[in-house]
């Protein structure tokens, strides 16, 4: 399976590339690599998870969350594996003390027990070890039981987050385990599915082991065959794990400026294969990046997802400069501060007792013209009743009420005690051009193509028939934004055209 990755710099020839094993390097806010990955994820189509590990992370922020998963396991290797990812460093001799805390253990909490009680007799050498354990376990272990985990991994199409950068409730250690959870169950029961690891420095580290490590070496040598892929992402190569970097095909090199690492990076370019200078790797900009795989290196301009095809063809020629993810603009929520609310309040009970008064004298003024007998409720002293009631002509009252009401503004501007809610209705007038996505489609709702329901796998269809080639996500997307400002409707059996709404095309 292909997927566009971008355009070639320079020429601005279409790039697609294979989706692989993958490693995505470049530094951190300057190479865009979040970017890339979501771009590719989108126009793939296919399920992902991500783990968001730092606090005030601002990766993937649109994607849905999904509920943490966690599955026990007290294995001898699995808890040697965390021993070493908190320790940092390569266990030498302390495996036989690891492997009698966990023998017959089925959970970490097991293992923990087993330890204290080894530790109850144990001295000298054997003491620092379960010592070492103890602290271990008495971070993880309290905090697994304080987490509601799943108990399963829901993925939707497209990209998923798992969201760990809350440090208090996921410290470095839990981290690695949920991970770990998370990626042994796409490995059980996923197909086609792709697995983003962040930091692979941290979580997959060369010279020692991780929980993750152990999940992803799993994954990435058997689920390749189900399509399940993983995909590295990393400011830099050096500390990462070599073994899993050889089992990875596809590699997006993004800027580097520090000299040991531009030269780790290029030395991972296959002999053979011309490869970029020094210089050229240090220069790159945001959202370029050297595209490597096979007997292939091309200099390619990401296309984010957001971007208009034309728009990204023009970046990658140099014809127009590099543009920020677009920002949606809230509207403002009307405020009242506490000294108007108050006025309010008070003009409210005021206009309350001028309406009643003015129902009383209404009522009189009837029961006149009926030449009925009228129980007053509350009159002023001065509307004393005459014993003899002389006829009324219903015109002329009519006429002296609707005097009074337009002479007296706080009666007309409330005449009743019943709520009224009042909306103005605005026209949104949004200009689209034809070449765009959003144009096409503002075309076919001006031909009638939604006077019925149309799915956007349809509209995906009509759209390809007419002859404009785009990625179905992104006509997805635009459906949505054109329901957003009033112009579609999304109902069960897709997107119609909104009643009344005018689309006028221009010739320019």
């Amino acid at each position: 399976m292909n997927v566009r990755l971008g355009y070639e710099v320079g020429t601005g020839k279409p790039v697609d590339v294979p989706v692989l094993n993958t490693v995505v390097t470049g530094q951190t806010q300057l190479s865009g690599k979040t970017t890339t990955m979501e771009a590719l994820i989108s126009r793939s189509g296919l399920p992902a998870v991500a783990f968001v590990t730092k606090r005030g992370e601002q990766s993937f922020a649109g994607a849905p969350r999904i509920s943490p998963y966690f599955r026990e396991r007290a294995d001898w290797q699995f808890v040697a594996s965390v021993l070493e990812a908190t320790m940092r460093e390569r266990l030498k001799f302390e495996r036989a003390w690891i492997m009698r805390a966990s023998k017959g253990a089925k959970t970490l909490a097991d293992v923990h027990r087993n330890v204290r009680k080894q530790m109850e007799t144990a001295k000298g050498l054997s003491a620092d070890v379960y010592l070492t354990l103890d602290s271990y376990l008495e971070i993880v272990v309290p905090r697994i039981a304080a987490v509601e985990f799943s108990e399963s991994v829901l993925l939707e199409p497209g990209l998923n987050v798992l969201d760990l950068s809350d440090r208090d409730t996921f410290p470095p250690e839990l981290q690695s385990l949920v991970m770990r959870s998370v990626i042994e169950w796409v490995y059980e029961h996923c197909d086609g599915t792709i697995t983003i690891i962040p930091e692979a420095w941290e979580f997959i580290p060369q010279g020692r082991g991780s929980p993750v490590k152990l999940a992803a070496v799993e994954l990435i040598r058997k689920g390749s065959g189900l399509r399940n892929h993983v995909w590295l992402d990393s400011q830099d190569i050096g500390g990462v794990d070599k073994e899993m970097l050889r089992s990875i095909p596809l590699w997006l090199l993004g800027v580097q400026r520090e000299a040991n690492e531009i030269k780790r990076t290029l030395d991972n370019i296959p002999a053979g294969v011309a490869k970029p200078k020094p210089s050229d790797l240090a220069t790159l900009e945001r959202g370029q990046f050297y595209a490597c795989w096979g007997r292939q290196v091309v200099k390619t301009y990401v296309q984010p997802e957001w971007m208009e095809e034309s728009d990204a063809i023009s970046i990658a020629k140099g014809e127009q400069d590099v543009r920020p993810r677009p920002k949606r603009i809230q509207p403002k929520e009307d405020t009242v501060s506490p000294k108007e609310a108050a006025d309010l309040r008070t003009n409210n009970h005021n206009l309350t007792i001028e309406n009643e008064r003015l129902r009383d004298r209404i009522t009189v003024m009837e029961g006149k013209m009926n030449n009925a007998p009228v129980k007053r409720a509350a009159v002023d002293d001065d509307e004393t009743p005459t014993k003899k009631s002389a006829p009324v002509d219903a015109d002329k009252l009519y006429d002296a009420i609707r005097q009074r009401l337009l002479k007296d503004p706080a009666i007309i501007q409330l005449r009743t005690t019943k709520p009224e809610l009042q909306v103005t209705q605005t026209r949104e007038i949004v200009e689209m051009d034809g070449k765009t996505l959003r144009g096409r489609i503002a075309r076919l709702v001006h031909s009638g193509y939604f006077s019925e329901p149309r799915l956007g796998q349809t509209v995906y269809n009509e759209l390809a028939r007419l002859g404009f080639d785009t990625a179905k996500p992104n006509v997805y997307r635009e459906l949505a934004v054109l329901a957003e400002l009033g112009f579609l409707t999304k109902e069960e059996a897709g997107f119609l055209a909104v009643s009344g709404m005018k689309v006028n095309l221009k010739s320019v």
